[in-house]
């Protein structure tokens, strides 16, 4: 099971976490990945001047912004998938 955490804190949020959040959710279901992939809340990762606060497995992606989430995650979770 790989698990994506997504900071749901208020510089996160105010960022775009929201977002993120259903973005994943989307390419859960796009994907079929339901039951492989789990998706959880978190509040701060001390990841404020990083950009947004993600992590999959633990493993935190740096310099993700609402630009690049997309192809950074789908690189991540099918890395952590194979």
């Amino acid at each position: 099971m790989v698990t994506v955490e997504v900071c749901v804190g208020s510089s996160c949020y105010v960022k775009g976490s929201n977002q993120v959040v259903a973005m994943v959710k989307e390419m859960i279901e796009m994907n079929h990945w339901e039951d492989q992939v789990e998706l959880k809340g978190a509040f701060c990762m001390q990841m404020c001047s990083e950009g947004l606060g993600i992590k999959v497995n633990g493993k935190p992606l740096f310099k993700v912004g609402l630009h690049n989430v997309r192809e950074e995650l789908t690189r991540a979770i099918e890395e952590a998938l194979s």
